[in-house]
């Protein structure tokens, strides 16, 4: 892995900035590494190798994304999930591959598990992998853990689906 470009940090900032709302659990991730974004394929689109390709982003886990039991939220951690995934896919996105007007997607399914309490203060890692990308079905992994210990909070599997809206027959 590689320290996120500055190109790339941008790109996934401005896809979590466009999320309207908790607009400050979406201020939350910094971009901290990532592989480097494979080159565009003959079709314009991206292949990833067979192992993925993978991002890391560094959250502190703020009071207003607990519980009242100073616990990271279920439903904070699924949404950091959901649009990290999401900002992450977007760096792979190209004009004609995951792009505008449908940037990054629907999801169709995001499946959690939940294996710790995440207390407020911690600084966490946030560990996506996207496993499979074609040209209209992405499978991405996201791990929440503790940054410094590796303590997993969260895990989610989430299937998105994309198509070309220029292109598709109404």
């Amino acid at each position: 892995m590689i320290p996120f470009t500055p190109e790339a940090a941008t790109t996934a900032l401005n896809l979590l900035r466009m999320v309207r709302f908790a607009r400050d659990l979406h201020a939350a991730p910094v971009p901290e590494m990532m592989d480097p974004i494979p080159p565009l394929n003959k079709r314009g689109g991206r292949n990833l190798a067979p192992e993925g390709w993978a991002s890391v982003y560094s959250v502190i886990i703020t009071q207003d994304m607990c519980n009242p039991l100073d616990q990271l939220h279920g439903g904070a951690a699924a949404t950091l999930i959901d649009t990290v995934n999401s900002a992450s896919l977007a760096m792979l996105a190209t004009e004609d591959f995951w792009g505008l007007p449908m940037l990054t997607g629907v999801t169709l399914t995001l499946d959690l598990a939940y294996y710790n309490a995440c207390p407020a203060g911690t600084k966490a890692k946030l560990a996506v992998t996207i496993e499979h990308l074609g040209g209209s079905l992405c499978n991405l992994r996201g791990e929440l853990s503790d940054w410094e210990t590796g303590r997993r909070f969260v895990s989610g599997s989430q299937v998105k689906t994309w198509r070309d809206l220029g292109k598709a027959k109404l």
